[in-house]
């Protein structure tokens, strides 16, 4: 049986693009609390081009490091730990069809001294996904903002 729905994949295309830009927003707005944000590297951005200086926040931290420094300044804003695992998922994980449902999934495995675990699991029906579209979107927004706000 055929995926139920191929705009899935679009959103989840557009989930991603808003997941990374909110992830820089993120990071820049961390900059901002911590008073670096002069040291974000300016354009040209060119191959190669080392910057000696930037701020902390640009650092090696992952997704989840980044959301819960970003989360202790800025409560209002949380980032939830669905979206984090969600994104987790979508960078480590895989999506698939599974025993001919008719539902595209998003699965990701760990492994543990036990085994195998499901670490996180989600079918991708449209209403669900196009949900998180939306607040993704609406997150990316109030994210820059507060960003924007600190250059005034």
């Amino acid at each position: 049986m055929k995926d139920t729905n191929p705009h899935i994949f679009e959103y989840l295309g557009e989930i991603w693009r808003d997941v990374t830009a909110i992830e820089f927003l993120m990071r820049c707005a961390i900059a901002k609390k911590d008073g670096d944000i002069t040291k974000l590297p300016k354009p040209p951005y060119q191959k190669g081009k080392v910057y000696k200086e930037y701020p902390d926040s640009f650092s090696k931290y992952g997704f989840e490091e980044i959301a819960g420094k970003f989360n202790k300044y800025y409560p209002k804003l949380k980032i939830p730990q669905e979206l984090i695992d969600l994104r987790n998922a979508m960078a480590h994980g895989l999506t698939a069809e599974v025993n001919k449902s008719g539902v595209t999934e998003i699965v990701k495995f760990k492994e543990t001294k036990s085994g195998l675990v499901i670490e996180f699991y989600m079918p991708l029906n449209l209403p669900r996904v196009a949900q998180i579209h939306q607040y993704l979107k609406e997150l990316r927004r109030w994210i820059a903002k507060e960003v924007d706000e600190g250059k005034r």
